[in-house]
């Protein structure tokens, strides 16, 4: 890979030139341990990719194509992604990592290990203190890169021990105009700006699988009558548009499934090798699937929530939803549907409730659309 080939993946995080500089000199000459932090979405896991990609490429050397792609898909033998699926990091997921660590790299001279959201480690403090003697006593070949939004949830023996690099929140200009430098068409990359809440990654899905859940959720709102018959049928319509999401999902894992398989026979990797890569892959393909549905779910009630938001607001210049007419509720009804939404949400998080009954329940306490102007002037 050229100089310039790999400046393209890292111009790809948006907003964070600060960070990608920092990054870019430490890799040529890494410490044995880095905390990124930053929001959800604010480029912070693109980056830990692109980081480990140009740790494991070598010293003054860019890597090649195949390198790269490898990296940013999660698949290089030398790059292991720690991201299990529990709310807290457990001693065996600790454990993981330390195996890890002490394992030569397959194709180089390093390799890099990288736990997502580590603020999982404030649940468990075994966890955090095996991985804690690692930090201390690192191999010279490994690099460990945690990856936290909420860095003051760790251990302060934990962060002192690796090199911080701060990620901002992404603006909406921001956000816009990374979706422009993607090939999105101005009016629609402001529009995906305004929805993606901070979060470029959010902004990226919305312009692809989770759009037509955005706009069955959104539909919602405008379609509802009062009646049972209209929230049986935008029900459907939602389950519809949440399915199509997970078959898309599916049809990407096996594809990519294929196509690391044929990537591991054609370089001549050990059979050993090649069978723990393809086990690997399908632990992330299960984890991913386990949350596309409800994280899908999800997005579809944030969506939801901003049609009433924009409604409570009232103002042209605040709207969220720019391809979309102000909903015609009025302030109390517009706030008791975002109440409704909340519940939702809390419901997911808290019970594991059955998603068909959520999606109903949610719809009966949303109010009626387009009773007309007068309307705004009640509650």
């Amino acid at each position: 890979m050229t100089v310039m080939a790999a400046a393209e993946h890292w111009a790809r995080i948006a907003g964070q030139d600060r960070a990608v500089a920092q990054l870019q000199r430490a890799a040529e000459r890494p410490v044995h341990a880095y905390l990124l932090v930053g929001p959800r979405g604010s480029g912070v896991e693109e980056a830990a990719r692109c980081f480990s990609a140009a740790l494991i490429a070598g010293e003054g050397v860019e890597g090649d194509e195949r390198l790269w792609d490898l990296v940013l898909r999660g698949v290089h033998p030398d790059v292991v992604e720690v991201d299990p699926p529990a709310t807290q990091i457990r001693v065996e997921d600790a454990q993981q990592i330390v195996d890890e660590v002490s394992r030569s790299p397959i194709e180089g001279e390093r390799k890099a290990i990288l736990l997502f959201d580590a603020e999982r480690l404030r649940l468990n403090e075994a966890a955090a203190n095996k991985l804690l003697k690692t930090l201390e006593e690192p191999p010279p070949r490994a690099v460990i890169v945690l990856v936290t939004s909420g860095a003051d949830q760790l251990l302060p023996t934990i962060r002192s021990r690796c090199q911080r690099v701060d990620f901002a929140f992404l603006n909406v200009e921001t956000i816009a105009a990374a979706m422009r430098d993607g090939g999105v068409a101005p009016e629609r990359a402001e529009l995906l700006a305004r929805l993606a809440g901070g979060r470029v990654d959010r902004a990226r899905a919305l312009n692809g699988r989770l759009g037509p859940v955005r706009d069955a959720f959104v539909g919602v709102a405008g379609a509802l009558d009062g009646t049972g018959s209209a929230v049986a049928v935008e029900a459907e319509r939602v389950q519809l548009a949440l399915q199509g999401a997970l078959t898309e999902l599916e049809s990407a894992q096996a594809e990519e499934a294929e196509q690391l398989g044929r990537e591991l026979e054609s370089a001549g990797y050990p059979e050993r090798t090649q069978r723990a890569q393809l086990r690997r892959l399908d632990e992330r393909h299960k984890r991913a699937h386990r949350r596309s549905r409800v994280d899908a779910l999800l997005e579809g009630i944030i969506a939801l929530e901003t049609v009433y938001r924009d409604a409570l607001v009232g103002s042209e210049a605040d709207r969220l939803n720019l391809d979309r007419d102000l909903l015609v509720v009025s302030p109390r009804a517009a706030a008791e549907a975002l109440d409704a939404c909340r519940a939702a949400r809390q419901a997911i998080a808290e019970f594991n409730p059955n998603e068909t009954l959520l999606v109903e329940r949610l719809l009966l306490h949303l109010p009626a659309a387009g009773v007309g102007p007068d309307v705004l002037r009640e509650g």
